[in-house]
């Protein structure tokens, strides 16, 4: 009898250390941001209406895989090719702000995937900024249907 309750005892053990290691390790945990260095460039076929699932929706996407480059009246972007938005100096940041706060709200994404086709890197506060009117776009479009 003790023999059972020492084999119990050892697989609660033994079940407790795995469940511990899996939580420290985040084994399970699924990643709750998209990279968008992880984006495919190749467009994939599309449903015509709304499929529902608006915070994975690659309905955007399709801007995302033009390979025309378009560009927002920021020609003067581009002496910041593959420079880090860290380097940045006052007169870097001044310009990207120009070109951002003169976009319309529905023309942010493209102006995103047109700095990442040139390799520029918007500043962190622009780049943020940018990311939560997109987010809001998609929220009230679907608030819209």
């Amino acid at each position: 009898m003790w023999k059972l309750f020492l084999i119990i005892a050892v697989a609660l053990l033994l079940l407790g250390v795995f469940s511990w290691l899996a939580s420290y390790f985040k084994w399970f945990e699924k990643p709750r941001f998209i990279d968008p260095d992880s984006l495919q460039d190749e467009p994939q076929e599309e449903a015509e209406e709304c499929c529902g699932q608006h915070e994975v929706c690659e309905k955007d996407l399709k801007t995302m895989a033009r390979k025309d480059i378009v560009y927002y009246n920021d020609e003067e972007l581009d002496a910041y090719i593959r420079m880090s938005p860290e380097s940045y100096d006052e007169a870097a940041m001044e310009a990207f702000s120009e070109v951002f706060y003169t976009l319309r709200e529905e023309d942010v994404l493209g102006w995103l995937n047109s700095l990442r086709m040139r390799q520029i890197e918007p500043p962190l506060f622009i780049r943020d900024e940018a990311l939560l009117i997109i987010s809001e776009n998609r929220y009230q479009s679907a608030d819209a249907q």
